[in-house]
């Protein structure tokens, strides 16, 4: 319907192209599009600035028929106010005003009415899930995050951190809530996407698993652990990870930039691996680059197809060698005896085809099985935005 009706400047003012005006904007509602879009379309149709003050966040966004946005410092003196206080609309139009300009208002203001109420609407049922996806959507506009995040019960300027979840086996967020932390959830693909307005735990465990954590790049972490992003509040629990669940965290960041902080955590899921459940986003590093690398270029490196064919029992040796720096110190971390962890250290060393005696070898090494991990979660279900 939209696509077939023509801009405002070529109506008439009659009945028929009200009648068309009234079409288009039915046309947006039932399509469900968001603020933003609904603004860029009217100003495409009215082939002039649109403007809309949100009561409930103070913001004035103005959207220009080419669909560049920016706040005024003002609204003009001609606004229609929205019913139930939810803000007001206007047309900034130079030169004479068009015979449909007031029905054009008159259908934007109303459709704004909608779609406003519809956001609030979703927060009074306990729909969060949707003000969730749409907080961390980097397609959404400033004005509809920072609304979205007060629907949410967050401020624009509270400081937040979004978690990738991969294979949840029940609702993570639940242990965050029964710790006190203010939590927002919903599933985006096959990844459960949590935003947390607390830092979590330090010593947070991740299910019963004892192996020495692996830390892209950075710290390591306790025993499968949260990694430390605040201290333990007083009294708090301990939360089990589902079994077999992995975690990204993203960083820290205000409200209105909580995107950036989803895009962190994604990219630290995918370098978590069965004995890595947990990688921050902070803890990457330089190895946050290699992301944007093809899969099909991981794929072909021989470091990686090297590591591919080693056995569990060699990963699991290389991996605590590269943490431990040593050999002596990587059999106590696998409770092996030292003449043990070198056999499997000689073994791996025949396969992978260089040495991981000195530093440059298990730099190299530990690349290889960042790689390896990163690699693995490439799968569709593990790019889910």
């Amino acid at each position: 319907m939209q696509g077939l009706l023509l801009r405002l400047s070529t109506l008439d003012s009659d009945a028929e192209s009200a009648v068309r005006v009234i079409a288009y904007f039915d046309s947006l509602l039932r399509d469900h599009v968001s603020v933003p879009v609904l603004m860029a379309a009217t100003a495409r149709l009215a082939q002039c600035p649109v403007g809309l003050l949100d009561a409930a966040t103070g913001r004035r966004t103005r959207t220009s028929p080419r669909g560049t946005v920016d706040t005024p410092a003002a609204a003009p003196e001609q606004v229609r106010e929205l019913s139930s206080g939810l803000g007001a609309v206007w047309m900034e139009r130079e030169g004479p005003p068009h015979g449909l300009d007031d029905i054009v208002l008159e259908r934007y203001a109303a459709a704004a009415e909608v779609t406003l109420e519809r956001a609030a609407a979703l927060a009074r049922s306990g729909r969060d899930p949707a003000l969730v996806e749409l907080v961390l959507s980097a397609e959404t506009g400033e004005a509809e995050r920072a609304r979205a995040l007060r629907l949410l019960g967050f401020a624009p300027s509270t400081p937040l951190q979004a978690l990738a979840i991969a294979l949840p086996g029940e609702e993570p967020a639940s242990g965050l809530r029964a710790m006190g932390h203010q939590v927002r959830a919903t599933t985006i693909g096959d990844t459960e996407a949590v935003l947390v307005a607390t830092t979590l735990p330090a010593g947070a465990r991740a299910g019963t698993h004892s192996e020495p954590a692996q830390a892209g790049g950075g710290q390591r972490s306790p025993a499968g652990s949260w990694p430390g992003i605040g201290p333990r509040p007083a009294g708090g629990i301990e939360p089990q990870l589902p079994e077999g669940a992995r975690v990204g965290i993203g960083p820290e960041v205000p409200g209105e930039r909580v995107a950036e902080s989803w895009a962190g955590a994604r990219t630290a899921l995918r370098f978590t691996g069965p004995h890595d459940r947990v990688m921050r986003w902070s803890e990457l590093g330089a190895l946050a680059l290699f992301a944007d690398l093809p899969e099909q270029a991981i794929a072909a490196l021989d470091d990686v197809r090297a590591v591919a064919r080693l056995g569990e029992d060699a990963v699991a040796a290389v991996r605590a060698l590269c943490l431990a720096g040593s050999v002596r110190g990587a059999a106590t971390a696998l409770h092996l005896h030292h003449s043990s962890m070198a056999a499997r250290i000689a073994r791996a060393e025949a396969v992978l085809g260089f040495s991981l005696a000195d530093p440059a070898g298990r730099l190299r090494a530990h690349l290889a099985l960042a790689l390896t991990r990163l690699h693995a979660n490439s799968a569709p279900e593990a790019r889910t935005s």
